[in-house]
Parts: C-alpha cells; structure tokens; sequence
C-alpha cells in the first residue's frame, strides 16, 4: 500500500504543503490505497460515534495487519490533511499550516490530536460562496474547492479590514469617516472564523454585508480616491482661511457649506458637488467684498495724501523730502493690495489715520519749519553771559477729528433742527480742541 515510498518525519513539511502547490485532486477515486484506508478508517469511526485520536490512528497501522513505520503514517494523514479529507482538532479549535504541522510532530500530544473527516459541503453551498466573493470583494475567488474557497473568503474579510482602518485613522480630518466604525465591527464579527462556518453560516449574513458595502463602503472608498476628496478638502480650507471675512457678507452660504461638510453622509449623492457650488458663490461675494473695501482704502488713503501735498509746508520742501513724506502711503497701499482679510484692511487703514497720518503731518511741519541760526560766542568775552537760552516752541499736538466728541443728547438726526443743533456743538469741540493748541486732522 506504500507503494514501497521512503517517508521521513521531515517529509510532513512537503506533504501539507502540497495542496497550496495544486498537487493534488480532491476526487475520492484519485486516493493512493494507503490514504484510503487511514480515510476509511476514520470515517467508520465518525459513523459509530468513536473519537479518533492520532494516538489511535498509529497503534492501528503499526501493528498488523498494517505494519507501517511512524513516518509513513504521519504523512499519509499530512497527504489527508493536504487534500482536505481529514481535519485535525486540539481542544475543538482547527488547526492548519505551521500549528498542524507541530502537532503531527509532537509525539507527546498525540493524544489530544482529534481526527475528524471533513464535512461534505453541497454544490450549491460552494457556488453561493463564489457568488458572494464576487459581489463583495469585486472579484473572482482563485479557488474553486471548497475549503480553499472558505479559507480564501476569510482571509479576503482581513485583508479588507486592513484597507479600512487607515481611513478610520483620517476620521478627525474627515468626519464622516466614523461611518465606517460599525462597518469595521461588522467585518472584524465575520472574520478569524472556521472555513466551514463561511460556507454554513456566511449566508445569513451576506444581504446586510451587501447593502453595508453598497451603501458604505465603496462610496466612501470612491470618494477618497478621488475628486470628491479634493473638492471636500478645497472647501474645508476656504472656510479656515477665509472665517474672518464671512461677516462682511450677506448670504446663508456659509451655514449651507458647514453643515454640508459635518454631514455623517456628505460622501454620498451629489452632496459635495452642491458644496463646490456653494464654495464658488460665496468665494465670488467675498472677492467683490475685499475689492471693494481695499479700493475705499486706497482712495482714502489717496484723498490723504493729496491733502498732505496741497499744504503750504508740503510745498515748500525739496522734492527728496516730499519722497520721504509720500514713501508711507505707496507702502501702505502695496501691502493692502496683497492683503485678503477685510478686517486687516479696515485695522490697517484706521491705525494709519489715527497715528500714522499724525506723525507725517508733524514730520513735515518739523522738516518745514527753518532751524534758529547759533550765534557763536564771542571768544574775546572775559564775561559770562547770563541771558538765558529762549524757551523752545511747544509741540504741536494732533487729533484726529473722528476723536473730538460733539455734545448731544441724540442718538440720530431726524430733521433741520437737529441738524444745526449738532453741528452747532461739534464746531464748539473743535473750537476747544484749536484753543488748546491742537490740530485737528480732517
């Protein structure tokens, strides 16, 4: 029945992984007589009830009328093992690859090593499993056997685990990736099983694991591979960047955009298309917003320095000077021109009228202003002169016109009369502003 073959304990290796290599067929009629006897044998035990243990396995071919040696008998059940007609259990758990293979090995569990024939799965059961591979996984199974075909499915449910979880890892950038949490316990529920339970039990679960994939899984894969993800991420940073200038403008954009995004289900439908609409209507307002405001700032800014120019002092100094007094506005309006905030337009232009215009009025009255010539000392004087030094001139202080506060007990002009009565107390500020030696800046 050995067909007279030399097997050693290290031919265990080659014989269970012959079944990975194609080697064998899985037809009955295809077994060496040897393997037919050790599969009879375990059968007829299954049949009767009787637990079949390796230990039982070699007292019955080692002694007559058998007589194989240890080695022959470990690796006709590895060639069992490989073909998928036996299967080998410790504490009820299946054991496959390396941990069947130390089990054959190890002589002192023997005991403990159940043999088991491998149950017999119907056509139909294994056509069905195929099926569902190719709807789920989106292509064909490499295996046609039945227990390939199992162990195939579980490792396909790993292997998909592992392409989901770096998503869930992107979870707080992309919120509507906590989607896939129930999806991961789910596939985390069908994986690590027994190959027979894929192809038993699997069924039950294949129509929610079908519309979980269908309604879940492959749109949020779709949309992180493609141009979704870039119109999704486009409008996240819009709204960072661009948060200070949304309350210079009318609209419900803003809201519409944000809830789109906080979406558990942004990822489906044309949701984010809506989003880039929405983005491209709101980036157009805030542009006509900005412009509109930097030009108001450059031509007050404008307006400012054409007063600067028209004054007597202005006039009177060297055109290098006049340089110098002109460099701040081109500056202010170079950096405006670049800026794309509202707000720091505003803040800019306002700080340059209350403090930034003040020093240049000052500096070109200073600059205009001629210097009292020294008078040398007479050097032939043995007397000292006791006259004391002319008291310096007082600065001149500025105030911005929008600082002068006109008394009135109202708060809005509603007529001629109130009219007069305001403009009556504001020219009585500014009187009292001018009697302190101040200059009001206009």
């Amino acid at each position: 029945m050995l067909r007279g073959i030399n097997y050693t304990e290290n031919d265990i290796s080659q014989c269970l992984k012959a079944s990975d290599e194609g080697l064998f067929g899985n037809d009955v009629t295809s077994l060496a007589e040897s393997e037919q006897e050790l599969l009879a044998f375990i059968q007829s035990n299954n049949r009767g009830g009787v637990r079949t243990t390796l230990k039982v396995l070699l007292e019955k071919f080692e002694r007559k009328p058998y007589g194989w040696y240890y080695a022959a008998v470990l690796c006709t059940l590895a060639n069992l093992c490989a073909r998928g007609k036996v299967e080998v259990r410790v504490d009820g758990n299946l054991l496959e690859d390396s941990d069947l293979e130390r089990a054959l090995r190890n002589s002192h569990g023997h005991g403990n090593v159940v043999l088991e024939p491998q149950i017999e799965f119907t056509q139909s059961q294994v056509r069905g499993l195929k099926e569902f591979y190719e709807d789920f996984f989106d292509a064909p199974p490499a295996s046609g056997e039945a227990k390939a075909l199992g162990k195939e499915v579980g490792t396909a449910f790993q292997d998909l685990i592992h392409q989901l979880n770096p998503l869930v890892a992107q979870a707080a950038q992309y919120p509507f990736l906590t989607a896939l949490d129930p999806v991961l316990e789910k596939l985390k529920d069908q994986s690590g099983k027994p190959y027979t339970w894929y192809l038993t039990e699997l069924s039950r679960q294949e129509d929610a694991l079908l519309d979980m994939k269908e309604s879940t899984i492959d749109p949020i894969r779709k949309f992180m591979r493609g141009s979704q993800k870039e119109i999704y991420d486009d409008a996240r940073k819009f709204i960072q960047t661009q948060e200070p200038n949304f309350t210079y403008v009318r609209g419900d954009e803003v809201t519409e955009i944000k809830e789109k995004l906080n979406d558990p289900r942004c990822f489906t439908g044309n949701r984010i298309q809506q989003v880039k609409t929405l983005v491209d209507s709101l980036a157009e307002k805030l542009n006509q917003a900005v412009e509109q405001t930097r030009s108001q700032a450059i031509e007050t800014l404008q307006t400012m320095q054409t007063r600067m120019q028209s004054m007597d002092e202005y006039q009177k100094l060297p055109a290098e000077r006049q340089a110098e007094l002109d460099k701040p506005y081109s500056d202010l309006i170079e950096h405006l021109q670049q800026q794309h905030l509202i707000a720091v337009i505003n803040d800019r232009l306002r700080y340059f009228e209350e403090q930034g215009y003040q020093k240049l009025l000052a500096r070109m009255v200073d600059l205009a202003t001629p210097k009292p010539a020294l008078t040398p000392a007479d050097p032939t004087s043995d007397e000292e002169d006791d006259t004391p030094p002319p008291a310096p001139k007082p600065r001149i202080e500025y105030v911005n016109v929008r600082q002068v506060r006109a008394t009135y007990d109202k708060a809005w002009l509603a007529d001629e009369s109130d009219v007069d009565r305001y403009l009556e107390s504001m020219r009585q500020a500014l009187l009292e502003e001018i009697a302190k030696g101040k200059r009001v800046q206009v």
